[in-house]
């Protein structure tokens, strides 16, 4: 089927386009909203600025594809292939992107406020500068999980999104607004968030061991349990942040604002804290071993029962701290 024969049936009232073959298609700012082109084969087809609001494509083959600027808004995409496609500033928001693949898509500055993308496989994908406010993409079960694997989200906007469970093994959240969002149980490993805004978000039994947080900032951010082994906390800010149970073995905080923060049987040991800021921490059963506190502000801290009989406390300010002993430092 040619163009002007689909086009043409369209404006005569079919909407029906069940497994057509559109391949390369040329549709540049058609108007196809509310049109059935599910499992059609549209790889390589031409849809700049295309009006597919409310289209059904789910199952559909559009890898390759042009979609720079076309308005999918509220589109059923479910399993479809979109992969390598060009989806540069088109808007899906609201769109049903369940198991759709994207593998090296082109999703650059692309609307995806409140989409569903559970079980999408965006791995690879450049979504530099996309909105992804309230988008889904947590784990469905077990199995199946969102996969932005090297996704590039250089200062996206994904305040809200549902993160929880999904593989974001060294995706690049540089300068990103995560704030509020809820990465629990998601793999984090090695992935960049320098500058990022995590602003309550939840990393509750996450895994982000070697992840770059550095300048990141993690006021009042929930991470119990979370794993952040060798991960770079540089100059990080986490007043109030709760780090229960969490694993910061060999990781660096150097400078980093922890003001009230809740450590609580965390392990700190072999951490770099030097010139960070701890006052009025809670520290209560943490282990410290051989962690590095020089210049380390704990005035008020709480530190009853933590191990620190190796830790280098060499110009800390303990000020009104609680010791491990029970007694208060003056």
């Amino acid at each position: 089927m040619n163009a002007q024969e689909l086009l043409n049936r369209y404006a005569a009232g079919d909407l029906n386009f069940k497994g057509s073959t559109l391949t390369g298609v040329d549709l540049t700012r058609s108007d196809l909203i509310g049109a059935n082109l599910q499992e059609a084969d549209l790889e390589g087809a031409v849809l700049l600025f295309a009006f597919l609001t409310r289209t059904n494509l789910q199952q559909a083959n559009l890898a390759k594809a042009q979609l720079a600027g076309a308005n999918l808004n509220q589109a059923t995409l479910c399993r479809a292939n979109l992969s390598d496609a060009n989806l540069h500033g088109a808007s899906l928001q609201g769109a049903d992107l369940r198991g759709a693949h994207f593998i090296l898509a082109d999703l650059m500055d692309a609307n995806l406020i409140e989409a569903d993308l559970r079980n999408a496989d965006l791995s690879g994908a450049n979504l530099t500068g996309a909105c992804l406010r309230g988008a889904n993409l947590r784990q469905e079960n077990r199995k199946y999980s969102a996969n932005l694997r090297g996704a590039k989200l250089r200062q996206a906007d994904l305040e809200g999104a549902n993160l929880r469970g999904a593989d974001l093994a060294y995706v690049d959240f540089s300068e990103a607004n995560l704030s509020y969002v809820s990465f629990r149980g998601a793999d984090l490993h090695g992935a960049n968030l320098k500058g990022a805004s995590l602003e309550g978000a939840n990393l509750g039994d996450a895994i982000a061991a070697g992840a770059n947080l550095s300048r990141a900032d993690l006021t009042n951010a929930l991470a119990n349990r979370v794993d952040l082994s060798e991960a770079n906390l540089n100059q990080a800010l986490m007043p109030g942040t709760r780090l229960a149970d969490a694993k910061l073995t060999g990781a660096t905080l150097v400078g980093a604002v922890m003001n009230q923060s809740q450590l609580s049987r965390a392990d700190l040991s072999r951490t770099n804290l030097s010139q960070a800021q701890l006052r009025g921490a809670m520290l209560v059963e943490s282990y410290l071993g051989r962690a590095n506190l020089t210049d380390v502000d704990l005035t008020d801290a709480i530190l009853s029962r933590a191990e620190m009989s190796s830790a280098n406390l060499m110009n800390a300010v303990l000020t009104g701290a609680t010791m491990p002993d029970g007694s208060v430092h003056t």
